[in-house]
Order: structure tokens, then C-alpha cells, then sequence
């Protein structure tokens, strides 16, 4: 996929860096959803003994600003931050999802400059096509897992190439070995995410509603076999249009306005309703302000749902597709709420949810800990550890070379 011939340059690169002071990068080229993620790590490093140069590689101008904002608030002036060749400017003061280049032609324009590190840390796994291409010549890889759902897929080769895998629970950490990695070099440090809500976001609330009444968050997926949207997206507004007893927040994974070119047709009749707040684009579909604001959860596979469930609340899952979902793995999560099959159900579902809570309350806690891993403030710090080791290694075999 990502083999370009110049890659061949990249250890000449890393012999000419061999006595420098070791480095470690982190790659946001991605997704805005990716900083959460590694930001932590990042400070966690640059707050240990004797911590290495941090330099964090941006692909926007949004991504640039509000890592700026983050790492003022963290007090963290000595992380560098470097704007990668094929970076995109915005209007200042954009929090909305920015357009972004090919994720895989950022790679190919920059590996020269990523593989001179001592250790890149990401949170995307297109990114390991790096080390696959260059044969593992230059920086070491460690990749943070960037969710806590039962359905992501371990199998593709380029994960082999990874140095550490970083998983938040045992239940993730299982998903790789059940995908054939059996002796993947797997480490389980906690949910990071966790740590950036705590420190940098806060915890933020959901919209202002006209009247105030029970809020659902509804969290369709951007993957059509995992998602209700395209099958039942508008019956759920149209329900909730009609309804006397909800607010409603359309707060759908970030990606899916990328994967439906209709989406803002389909939700143009909505916009005016007085109890509908949409979103589809800005940071607060990531830093959990409409989950936290929410008192009941609507959706599908996206694996938010277990970041809401931290604090036991009602769930709704919708069936759009009709999937044996007891039976199939990927989606494990289905076990922490109610079911329907159809928008015909909603009105039971969403009457009984709050009864029906006292039994599902116990499984969240389960399921929240078995993918989440337990919230002792301690994840970055052992995240940071695994990179640190890593770096370590990989100063020791360049010394060897």
C-alpha cells in the first residue's frame, strides 16, 4: 500500500541522528478524535525524569491550535510542535472537523522526517504502514489503541509491526490475540482518554434545550454494516420531531458526514426543531460534551457507548440490520442496554429505560472495566513508560549498529 522506492534513504537519516539526543514523535495526521488519545501519553513523557525531545507532528492548523491550548493549559512549553509538509491551514478559530490530505500520501511526503525519530507514537493503525515499508529502518512504533469497542479488527499484517500495542483493557487486549496475533507484543495500561478529559477538557455539558426534559444522545456509526443511520436515521428524527417527552442530540461519529454526502440534505428539515441540537463536525462530538450532557444513549456499534456507560445511564441499541448480535462478538456492547429492531419500539424502550436501568446498571460497571480498564489516574503515566522502554531499545540497537 505504502512502499515508495525513496524509502530507502530513511537509515542513512537515522545514521546521521545516531548521537543526538533522543526523540520521540506523535503523529496527528489523522482525525481530530486522535488527539484525546495521544496528547496524555505525550505529557505524561514530557513530565518524566530526564524526559526526551517531544515533538508533536500536526497536519492542520485546527489540530495546531488546540494542541497549543492543551499544552499551555498542562504547562507544558517544552513539547515542540511541527506542521508536517502537506499541512492545511483554516480560519483561526475552527474547532469544526477540518478536510484533511490522504492519510497515506502525509505518510509517504513525511517518513523521512518520522522514521529519525527514536519512537513515533500513534493512535491509528494506517500509520504502521510505515514501518512495514521501511522494514522496521528508524523510529520504532508504538500504537494506542483509539476507542474501547468489541468490533475493531486486528488481522492486517501491518500491525506486526508495531513495537508495542497499547490497549486500555483485558477485553481489547483479547480482541488482538483472538485475531490471530496471538503473541502480539500487547501492553494493557488504561483507557488514555480518560486522563485528557480530566486534565484539558473538563467535564463539559450538552446543548441548552427551550424545555427542559429527558436528553437522548443518538451516536450513529459511520460504517454502513455497523450503522442505523442509513436505514433509520430519519424515522429517529422524525420520531423525535414529533415528541412531547424528549430532547434529542445528534451527535453522530465524526467520519460519518465523510461517508454520507447527503447527510446535510437529510438533516436540513430538522435544524429548526426547538428540542433537536445537531452536530456533525466540531470538537464537542470528542470531548464527550453530549455524552456527559445526556441522560439516555441511542445508537449502534459506535464503541462511545462505553464511554457513556462509565456512568451507568440507560441504553438503546438499534437493530437496523437485523444481526444475530448475541452471537456475534463485534458487538459484545449490546449486552449493557435494550434492543429494538425497528423505531416502533423507541416509545417502550425509552418509557422502561429508566426501570430497566437497575438491571443493566451492573453490567456497564463489568463491561466498562473489562474494555476500559479500571480509571486509577495512572494510564499516561504507564503509557509513557512503555514508550520510554521502547526508546530505550531502540537507542540500544542503534548503538549496536
Amino acid at each position: 500500500m505504502l512502499i515508495p522506492v525513496w524509502l530507502g534513504e530513511a537509515p542513512r537519516s537515522v545514521r546521521s541522528e545516531a548521537h543526538e539526543p533522543p526523540c520521540v514523535a506523535f503523529l496527528f495526521l489523522g482525525e481530530l478524535f486522535l488527539i484525546p488519545h495521544l496528547l496524555p501519553i505525550a505529557a505524561a513523557l514530557a513530565r518524566r525524569a530526564n524526559p526526551p525531545r517531544i515533538r508533536l507532528y500536526v497536519a492542520t492548523s485546527v489540530h495546531e491550535e488546540i494542541l497549543i491550548e492543551a499544552l499551555a493549559k498542562l504547562r507544558l512549553s517544552q513539547v515542540e510542535i511541527r506542521r508536517v509538509r502537506g499541512f492545511r491551514s483554516f480560519p483561526a478559530g475552527s474547532r469544526e472537523t477540518p478536510n484533511l490530505r490522504s492519510k497515506v500520501l502525509l505518510l509517504a511526503l513525511n517518513a523521512a522526517a518520522i522514521l529519525r525519530h527514536d519512537v513515533a507514537v500513534v493512535a491509528e493503525r494506517t500509520s504502521l504502514w510505515l514501518p512495514f515499508a521501511a522494514r522496521r529502518r528508524g523510529a520504532a512504533f508504538v500504537y494506542n489503541e483509539h476507542g474501547a469497542g468489541p468490533h475493531a479488527n486486528f488481522r492486517s499484517r501491518r500491525n506486526r509491526y508495531a513495537a508495542r500495542i497499547l490497549m486500555p483493557g483485558s477485553g481489547m487486549a483479547a480482541r488482538v490475540r483472538e485475531s490471530g496475533h496471538t503473541d502480539a507484543p500487547v501492553v494493557t495500561v488504561g483507557y488514555i482518554k480518560r486522563d485528557y478529559i480530566r486534565d484539558v477538557s473538563g467535564s463539559a455539558g450538552g446543548p441548552c434545550f427551550p424545555e427542559r426534559r429527558p436528553t437522548i444522545v443518538y451516536v450513529p456509526h459511520w460504517m454502513r454494516a455497523k450503522s442505523s443511520w442509513w436505514a433509520m436515521g430519519e424515522s429517529v428524527l422524525d420520531y423525535f420531531a414529533r415528541s412531547r417527552e424528549y430532547n434529542l442530540i445528534v451527535a453522530p461519529h465524526i467520519r460519518l458526514a465523510k461517508f454520507d454526502a447527503e447527510l446535510e440534505d437529510r438533516l436540513r428539515p430538522y435544524r429548526n426543531c426547538p428540542n433537536i441540537h445537531i452536530d456533525t463536525r466540531s470538537f464537542r462530538l470528542i470531548d464527550q460534551s453530549y455524552i456527559n450532557g445526556a441522560d439516555i444513549y441511542l445508537g449502534d456499534g459506535s464503541s462511545q457507548v462505553v464511554e457513556f456507560a462509565e456512568t451507568p445511564r440507560p441504553v438503546v441499541f438499534l437493530n437496523a440490520h437485523g444481526i444475530d448480535w448475541q452471537s456475534d462478538p463485534r458487538f459484545g456492547h449490546w449486552q449493557m442496554g435494550q434492543v429494538v429492531k425497528d423505531v416502533a419500539g423507541l416509545d417502550r424502550a425509552l418509557a422502561e429505560a429508566p426501570r430497566a436501568q437497575t438491571r443493566y446498571a451492573p453490567v456497564q460497571r463489568a463491561y466498562v472495566e473489562r474494555m476500559m480498564g479500571q480509571d486509577d489516574k495512572a494510564a499516561s503515566e504507564r503509557a509513557a513508560e512503555v514508550v520510554s522502554r521502547v526508546l530505550v531499545e531502540r537507542r540500544a540497537r542503534r548503538a549496536l549498529a
